[in-house]
């Protein structure tokens, strides 16, 4: 399925009255419509509409639930790109519908791959946000799993076996991603897979100028390894350390763009804004930190919200 050039940025629903704050994507309208807002949903999640080519606006927050933004959608027939979260992370691009599967039980293969903070450093039990990803999923009865070639993380989530396999690399770089990922997802097949990667490059002063190039030739690979799949792209978080954040907002704005030309050329590619959906908390560097890179267990919380309200709209119920 081919998809047009990426839409405008997503503005995010409020967060419902009690409701974890997070934003699933709406579904997209057809080609060339343009989708309402979404209504008020006492104890639900709201989802705005899409519209087609263009930014939509999340609907609004239902009392004791979560608040979802609408996907906008770039030129696609069906299927909305990344919905944004009420933490504020931004998804943008197009996409299609379809990548996970429709089969009763079978569920969806989510591949994180990333550095340690997909990993999970630094909390206990490790697994980061794949925690509250898998959390989300059990709350609205959606079917999912991890793949990688790595494990670690707690034995359940709300009593239930939790899946532990992810690509998070601990401080690795995106040229060692790139030297892994062929096998990874030749083994693991992913549905969906969610890259997060650069923190390591961009501290680490590690030719900082072309980072964006490094991380556009990946989002080529990923598509090229698995082109059936969604790649969600994200902004990597800030740290804190306000020096090296400018770094980081200037690879942000190009890696955006890099994943916006991907849609564009019709690779199923969106892009989440993470980083601010840490720094739009004026506290975060004490509120959702663990260290200067790392997220704290609430920072992890923050991440597995925005992740899930990206994918959501495409997960099958259990």
């Amino acid at each position: 399925m081919s998809a047009g050039a990426g839409g405008a940025t997503d503005v995010g629903g409020a967060t419902g009255t009690g409701g974890r704050p997070a934003g699933g994507g709406g579904a997209g309208g057809a080609a060339g419509s343009q989708g309402g807002a979404g209504s008020a949903n006492a104890g639900g999640a709201n989802t705005g509409g899409a519209n087609a080519g263009g930014g939509t606006t999340g609907g609004q927050a239902g009392t004791g639930g979560r608040a979802s933004g609408g996907g906008g959608a770039g030129g696609v027939s069906q299927g909305g790109a990344a919905g944004t979260s009420a933490a504020g992370a931004a998804g943008t691009g197009g996409a299609g519908a379809g990548y996970c599967p429709t089969t009763a039980g079978t569920p969806c293969n989510i591949m994180p791959v990333g550095d340690s903070i997909t990993e999970g450093c630094c909390t206990a039990p490790m697994g980061g946000y794949r925690i509250e990803m898998f959390h989300q999923a059990l709350t609205n009865t959606r079917n999912i799993t991890f793949v990688g070639t790595l494990t670690n993380g707690p034995a359940t989530v709300d009593g239930q076996t939790f899946p532990q396999h992810h690509e998070g690399h601990g401080g690795w770089k995106i040229s060692q991603i790139a030297g892994v990922i062929d096998s990874a997802i030749s083994t693991s097949k992913p549905h969906v897979v969610l890259l997060k990667i650069g923190t390591n490059d961009i501290n680490g002063n590690d030719n900082i100028a072309d980072a964006p190039n490094r991380l556009a030739n990946l989002i080529d690979q990923i598509c090229k390894d698995a082109p059936d799949a969604l790649l969600v792209v994200s902004a990597i978080i800030p740290t804190t350390n306000d020096g090296t954040n400018n770094n980081v907002r200037s690879y942000n704005a190009a890696i955006k763009q890099k994943a916006e030309a991907a849609a564009a050329a019709g690779k199923h590619v969106v892009f989440v804004d993470n980083y601010q959906a840490f720094a739009q908390n004026s506290n975060y560097k004490t509120a959702l930190m663990a260290d200067g890179l790392h997220p704290n267990t609430a920072g992890y919380v923050v991440l597995g919200d925005s992740f899930y309200g990206v994918i959501s709209s495409y997960l099958q119920a259990k």
